[in-house]
């Protein structure tokens, strides 16, 4: 069995390779499918290597040791917390994701402690840093070429510039590994040609212009932090000739690079993102004193935070290790703060014994040292493209640290214990793999609803939600396309999200829906209580007062909805209004509000007032439907363009620019009261 063991083993550091060069151009989102689709192949890849340890492989070590026990401790805490969860779908997602993290670690640091296995590792991830570098370069130059937009920030493959930042600081530990290995190589035989130091010093600076431009603050800083520890950590030859050199290098061109000094230069007149972030992470730590134990549980921060927002809505805490206590609870984190003491501790006793294997520790604690400091104030751990390869570089410091000896069973896996893993990590990659097809099929419905073929779009829904019952945003799209289908589409509609609440019942978008299809079934008082829940779970949302706004109007009393139209003057003047995670307009739903206000304060003679509400709703409604139409191909790319809101907010544009011109026809007398 060992050939095959051996050769199973082979073809796992082969996959979890081919993997890593994989992930920027499918995991760089947060996206539900591209969570499961890196999540299920990283635990199939840790169910090849329990497998082939199980059988008894050759040059297979031990993996992390006894940081194993805070690292289990802490999925199986994540796990106990799902079961407590506000959505447990997102819960058992997230849980899937970590799995796949700490699964990635693992064999990174059991099967890759052979020489020439690990250096193929950190060339594989400086490859792909590099690549994501060149296509963020590319992407700077044609804007500044075609729009002349010098200021640019980067995307890359990925969600956002933050994210390629984060990602950048997790691949260019390893570039500067793959430069030292080709500095030593070249030196040791100055005969041969340098093409592969060049090729290494490409790996390291096209990542470092790439990070200038994506103009992350936090990632500039992180990076900085991370050359310091690699400066002490590293070899003295490194350190004095390069690192440290490299350092002063990165300082000045943070000054010169267009985007950063942007950046740099509005913090200085401006601190929205900072205050944005401080009063998300009071409303975060609200979260974390109200369940302190087991959290909302894992994933559920953007269905939970709501209750708790002091400023405007967010998907994440914008600080990884708040997020964690809030989501699975402070036991959660002190499992997380002892693995990392624990694995700074290994790496901290390996650094002693110098050489080229201290290279590649050091390097692991420069990538742990600056996406950690980023980490504070973003959440690029959570992206699988970032948080899978800084699990490879800490798994591949482990592996170096060790070294290839392996005296007894001292360096070895226990076999027995193999086997129940790897049937946990089967089990997981199976219910990843049902997720995924439900999805897809989801998606399939969600493509079809969007061209209005209702019928069609409902079956796929359907089917999907036949497969994956516990996923609340399926039963809610499937709740949109049984009301545009006849007969009896609307019933169908109104159990389809009553199943919505059920799963996930602080999602208060599926309450609007509810409450418009009862206002269709002509239950009017249904709808009402609907609008009501969706301002109870989320307080600060505006479409909710919107929709109890209009409904007031149309079964209730002018009086009420002036007093709904008031309350959503107030969320708008209050933090929320005033702090979004951007300082571009992401929602007008405030103009409703201010062409109510207008009319009232136009119907009481006060022209000077209607006219700064009217005014207000049309530069809103107007900087929202401009914004989006500029970015229109843009948005189209990852489908969130979404036509019906861009009109809707021109048509509020529309109303409101008809309000002032009442008012000045008023004001010129042409026009009576």
């Amino acid at each position: 069995m060992r050939p095959v063991a051996d050769w199973l083993a082979n073809a796992t550091r082969v996959t979890a390779l081919a993997l890593l060069l994989a992930l920027p151009w499918f995991a760089g989102y947060m996206f539900q499918e591209r969570v499961l689709i890196a999540g299920m192949l990283t635990l199939v890849v840790g169910l090849l290597a329990c497998v082939a340890a199980a059988l008894g492989a050759r040059r297979v070590g031990a993996g992390v040791g006894a940081i194993a026990w805070p690292l289990g401790g802490f999925v199986a805490w994540s796990a106990l917390a799902a079961v407590f969860s506000v959505y447990l779908h997102a819960s058992l997602v997230s849980v899937l994701q970590l799995g796949g993290y700490v699964a990635v670690l693992c064999v990174f640091a059991s099967l890759f402690r052979e020489h020439r296995w690990r250096r193929a590792a950190w060339m594989t991830i400086a490859a792909a840093g590099a690549v994501e570098g060149i296509v963020g370069l590319r992407e700077w130059t044609q804007t500044a070429i075609f729009q002349g937009n010098l200021t640019w920030r980067i995307f890359g493959t990925m969600y956002n510039p933050n994210v390629v930042a984060g990602y950048l600081l997790a691949c260019l530990p390893a570039g500067v590994v793959v430069l030292a290995v080709a500095w030593h190589n070249a030196r040791s035989d100055d005969e041969r040609p340098r093409l592969g130091l060049i090729a290494a010093g490409f790996a390291v600076a096209i990542p470092c212009a790439a990070l200038l431009l994506t103009g992350s603050r936090a990632g500039m800083l992180g990076a900085m932090l991370g050359a310091a520890v690699l400066a002490i950590a590293s070899p003295n030859r490194i350190r004095g000739r390069w690192v440290v050199a490299g350092l002063v290098l990165v300082v000045l061109l943070a000054v010169a690079a267009p985007p950063i000094r942007s950046r740099l230069l509005s913090a200085t007149t401006q601190s929205h993102s900072a205050i944005f972030r401080w009063y998300t992470w009071v409303g975060t730590a609200r979260m974390v004193a109200a369940r302190p134990v087991l959290g909302f549980g894992p994933g559920s921060f953007e269905h939970a935070y709501s209750l708790y927002a002091v400023t405007g809505f967010t998907r994440m805490a914008h600080q990884t290790p708040l997020q964690i206590a809030a989501e699975a609870g402070l036991p959660a984190l002190a499992l997380v703060l002892a693995a990392v003491g624990m694995l700074l501790r290994r790496m901290r006793d390996a650094l002693r014994r110098g050489g080229m294997r201290s290279m590649e520790v050091a390097a692991g604690l420069a990538a742990m040292a600056a996406l950690g400091f980023q980490n504070l104030v973003d959440y690029t751990w959570y992206v699988p493209a970032v948080g899978l390869t800084l699990t490879a570089a800490v798994g591949l410091a482990l592996a170096a640290a060790r070294g290839e000896e392996a005296p007894g069973d001292e360096g070895r896996p226990r076999r027995w214990l193999c086997w129940p893993l790897a049937l946990a990590l089967a089990g997981g990659a199976i219910a990843g793999g049902i997720g995924l097809r439900a999805e897809v099929l989801a998606e399939r419905g969600r493509a079809l609803l969007g061209r209005g073929r209702y019928h069609m779009a409902a079956g796929w829904l359907r089917q999907a939600a036949e497969i994956d019952p516990l996923d609340a945003e399926i039963w809610e799209d499937l709740g949109q396309a049984a009301a545009g289908t006849r007969p009896g589409g609307l019933e169908r509609a109104v159990q389809a999200r009553l199943r919505t609440a059920e799963l996930n019942p602080l999602r208060a978008g599926n309450y609007l829906g509810l409450a418009w299809v009862y206002e269709a079934l002509g239950e009017e008082e249904s709808a009402l209580r609907a609008a009501r829940k969706a301002i109870e779970v989320h307080p600060n949302y505006p479409r909710a007062y919107v929709t109890l706004a209009q409904l007031q109007e149309r079964h209730r009393s002018h009086a009420e909805a002036l007093k709904t139209w008031r309350a959503l003057e107030e969320v708008y003047q209050s933090p929320v209004g005033q702090y979004q995670a951007v300082k571009e307009p992401t929602d007008f739903s405030y103009a409703y509000a201010w062409i109510a206000l207008g009319r009232e304060a136009e119907s009481e003679g006060d022209l000077a007032t209607a006219r700064d509400y009217y005014q207000r709703a049309a530069e809103l409604a107007g900087e929202f439907a401009r914004l989006h139409r500029e970015r229109e191909e843009v948005l189209q790319a990852p489908g969130t363009w979404d036509e019906r809101e861009v009109r809707e907010a021109e048509r509020v544009k529309a109303e409101a620019e008809a309000g002032l011109s009442r008012i000045q026809r008023r004001g010129d007398g042409r026009d009576a009261p």
